[in-house]
C-alpha cells in the first residue's frame, strides 16, 4: 500500500484525460465511501449525547455524574486519536479502523443496557477509545490510496461530513431521546458500527511499517497531561472556580507532564509523537490554527442555540435550526475548497482567507447581536463560509509534510488538536459569558444580557489568532516534496 500512489500515478500517465479522470472518480468513491460512516460515526457520537443528558440524568437521579457521560468519551478519544495514528503507521490503517470499530461497537453496547451511572460512563470511555480512531484512521487512509494534489478534494468531502455530524448530533439525539428513550442513541451504533465495517473491507489493506515499539512512559506522560488539561478546562468555572487549589494542581500537572513528555520523546526508542515531525513548521503550525478554529466552532455550536434563547427567545428546536446556515455554508465551501486544492496544490491561502472572514464576520456580530435573528443567521452563515476552508487546507498540508511513512500519526496530532480545541472553545465561551454576567447588575442570563457580547468577542480574537497562525505557515505546493 505504500507504494500504492506511485502504482496509480504511474498508471495514469500511460491513460489518455478522460480514461485518466474516470479512474480517479472511481478511486475517490471507492476511497470516500469505505470511509465515510466511520467518520460520521466517530463525529456524530461526540454530540448526540447531549440533547439527552438531562433524561439520563433524571433516569438516575441526579446530574452529579452525568457530565462524565460527555467527558468521559472526549478524554478518551483525545488520548487515543496520536495513538491510533501511530498503530495504523505500524500495523496498517484499514486493519486498526476495524479493531476501533471493534471497540467502539462494544462501548455502545455497554452504555444501551447500561443499569448504573458508572458502568455507563465506562461504556462511554470504551466508545471513547474506539471513537478516537474513526476520524484519525478515516483521514489517513485517503492518504494511503491517492497522491498529496488528489487529496484536496477528498478533505473537501471530509469536512463536509464532520460539519454534518456536528450539527445533526444534538438535533438527532433530542428526538430519538424524546420519541424512543435515550437508550436509542447507543442502540443504533450497532447496527452503523457493523455498516461501517463492512464499507471499510472494501478497501485494499495494508500491512504497514511492521516497526512499533510500545513507548510506555510516554504514553502515560502524554494521558496524565492530556486529561489534567481537558478536565481543568471543562469543569473550570463550573464545578471548580479558576482560583481554587485543584484546578490549578490539574494545570500544573498538565503542563509539567506535557513538559517531561517532549524531553522523553527526544529519547524514546519509538517515540509516541516523533520529535522529528513535531518540529516542521507546516505540521506544529497547522495544529495550533486548527486548534483555534475548532474553539470557534464548537464556541459557536454550543453558546449561539443558548444565546437565540435567551435573546429572542426561541424554543429549543428552533434554536438549534438557525445552526443549519452554519452548516450549510460550512458544507459548500469544504467541498468547493477541497475541489480547488487538488486544482491548484497550493492550499494555504484559503485557509488563511477563510479565518480572516471569520473573525471579521466575529467582530461585526458583536455590535450588532440585538437587531434580529435575520442579521445573526446572515452572519453565521458567512462564519461558516469561512470555517469551512480549515480543514480541507490543514488536513492537505500536514499530510503532505509527514510523508508516507508518518500519515497516522499526522493525522492524529490534528484530531488531538481538534479535540482540544474543542473543549477550550466551550471552556472559554461558557466562562465569559458567566463572569461577563456576574459582574452585570441582573444576576441571571436575560435578554440583553452583556456575556454574550464579550463571548462573541473573545471567539472573533480566537478566530483572529487562527489567522494569523496560518500566515505564518510557509506557501506549500502539493506536487512538489516536502523540504
Amino acid at each position: 500500500m505504500r507504494r500504492s500512489i506511485q502504482e496509480q500515478e504511474k498508471n495514469d500517465l500511460r491513460l489518455n484525460g478522460d480514461e485518466a479522470a474516470a479512474a480517479l472518480r472511481r478511486r475517490f468513491r471507492t476511497a470516500f465511501l469505505s470511509v465515510a460512516p466511520a467518520l460520521f460515526l466517530g463525529s456524530v457520537d461526540q454530540t448526540i449525547v447531549a440533547a439527552a443528558l438531562p433524561v439520563i440524568a433524571r433516569s438516575f437521579g441526579g446530574l452529579a455524574l452525568a457530565t462524565w457521560v460527555v467527558t468521559g468519551y472526549l478524554l478518551a478519544a483525545t488520548v487515543a486519536a496520536p495513538i491510533y495514528g501511530r498503530l495504523g503507521d505500524a500495523f496498517g490503517m484499514r486493519r486498526m479502523l476495524l479493531w476501533s470499530l471493534g471497540l467502539f461497537l462494544i462501548g455502545s453496547f455497554v452504555c444501551a443496557i447500561a443499569p448504573s451511572p458508572i458502568i455507563l460512563i465506562i461504556g462511554r470511555c470504551l466508545q471513547g477509545f474506539g471513537g478516537g480512531g474513526l476520524i484519525t484512521l478515516a483521514q489517513a487512509l485517503i492518504g494511503e490510496v491517492v497522491s498529496p494534489k488528489e487529496r484536496g478534494r477528498f478533505q473537501g468531502w471530509f469536512g463536509a461530513v464532520f460539519a454534518l455530524a456536528s450539527t445533526i448530533g444534538p438535533a438527532a439525539g433530542g428526538v430519538m431521546t424524546e420519541y424512543i428513550g435515550w437508550r436509542s442513541i447507543y442502540w443504533i451504533n450497532l447496527p452503523l458500527s457493523a455498516f461501517a465495517a463492512a464499507t471499510a473491507l472494501r478497501l485494499q489493506p495494508a500491512r504497514g511499517s511492521g516497526k512499533y515499539h510500545t513507548d510506555t512512559f510516554g504514553i502515560l506522560l502524554f494521558t496524565i497531561a492530556t486529561v489534567s488539561l481537558l478536565l481543568s478546562l471543562t469543569f473550570g468555572g463550573h464545578e471548580l472556580a479558576w482560583s481554587s487549589i485543584e484546578l490549578i494542581i490539574l494545570l500544573i500537572a498538565s503542563i509539567l507532564c506535557f513538559l517531561f513528555f517532549c524531553f522523553a520523546e527526544h529519547h524514546a526508542r519509538d517515540p509516541l509523537l516523533p520529535p522529528r515531525l513535531m518540529s516542521k513548521p507546516v505540521v506544529w503550525r497547522s495544529a495550533l490554527a486548527v486548534l483555534f478554529f475548532a474553539a470557534v466552532l464548537f464556541g459557536i455550536i454550543v453558546q449561539l442555540p443558548f444565546f437565540l434563547q435567551v435573546e429572542f427567545g426561541f424554543s429549543t428546536t428552533a434554536s438549534g435550526l438557525l445552526l443549519i446556515p452554519l452548516t450549510i455554508a460550512q458544507v459548500v465551501v469544504s467541498t468547493a475548497t477541497g475541489l480547488r486544492i487538488s486544482v491548484t496544490g497550493k492550499p494555504r491561502n484559503y485557509m488563511l482567507w477563510g479565518l480572516a472572514l471569520v473573525s471579521l464576520m466575529l467582530f461585526v456580530l458583536v455590535p450588532t447581536l440585538h437587531t434580529g435573528p435575520f442579521l445573526v443567521a446572515l452572519l453565521t452563515l458567512l462564519i461558516g463560509a469561512g470555517l469551512g476552508s480549515t480543514m480541507p487546507a490543514a488536513q492537505t498540508m500536514v499530510q503532505w509534510a509527514a510523508g508516507s511513512e508518518e500519515l497516522g500519526e499526522a493525522t492524529g496530532i490534528l484530531s488531538f488538536a481538534r479535540s482540544v480545541g474543542g473543549v477550550l472553545g466551550t471552556a472559554i465561551t461558557s466562562a465569559v459569558v458567566l463572569a461577563a454576567q456576574s459582574n452585570h447588575a441582573g444576576a441571571s442570563l436575560t435578554a440583553h444580557s452583556p456575556g454574550f457580547g464579550w463571548m462573541f468577542l473573545a471567539l472573533g480574537f480566537l478566530a483572529l489568532a487562527a489567522a494569523l497562525t496560518t500566515a505564518t505557515l510557509p506557501n506549500v505546493d502539493l506536487t512538489s516534496k516536502p523540504t
